[in-house]
């Protein structure tokens, strides 16, 4: 295995356990143990756990807005890009034993590093952009509905519902809740 392997195999070990048990719930032995190495050879590729888990958020955070600024050319209007960010952030959750892995990290923010703390306020910011155009396209294509007569607010509203319902989900492994608690954000987008 040559170190772009061994690396890429480690941040996607970290991820799983990060977005499962949270960032103070694993250690570099448990990664030994899942990826097969030794902790020497992770500490050659990630020398402190705070390198390795801002790393894992840097990439976290491209691969979603990877995916977001995807949806704008996959679905035409902003309502199904909105439809479509509120299911991306439902299968973060895989079976319901799963957070994306902002949630999973902002549960324990405190103990993270601060470098990792500021990848995390660069991710939600980005995010919070990209919905608050979704939010802006809305109000020039339904000015009589309501939508984005404040974007800003919306946005951060649309983001701590998605990030608050991931919670509600996970506390019970039951993904009804997160359908229960997007259900009249969907509902209003549907009346469009």
């Amino acid at each position: 295995m040559n170190k772009v392997d061994t690396k890429t195999n480690l941040m996607d070990a970290a991820e799983q356990q990060v977005r499962q048990k949270g960032a103070d719930g694993f250690s570099y032995a448990d990664l030994s143990a899942q990826v097969g190495i030794r902790k020497a050879s992770i500490h050659y590729h990630f020398p402190t756990k705070s390198d390795l888990l801002t790393a894992i958020m840097a990439r976290y955070s491209q691969e979603v807005l990877t995916t977001l600024d995807g949806y704008v050319d996959l679905f035409p209007t902003p309502k199904e890009q909105l439809i479509a960010f509120v299911a991306f952030y439902r299968s973060a959750l895989e079976e319901g034993d799963k957070l994306c892995l902002c949630v999973a990290f902002t549960v324990g923010r405190d103990a993270l590093a601060p470098q990792t703390r500021l990848e995390i306020s660069r991710f939600r910011d980005a995010v919070a952009t990209w919905l608050q155009n979704r939010f802006e396209q809305l109000s020039c294509a339904s000015p009589a509905r309501g939508w984005g007569e404040d974007p800003t607010a919306e946005s951060a509203a649309t983001l701590a519902l998605v990030e608050g319902a991931q919670l509600a989900a996970r506390s019970t492994a039951d993904l009804a809740h997160y359908d229960a608690a997007t259900k009249c954000f969907l509902g209003r987008l549907g009346q469009l």
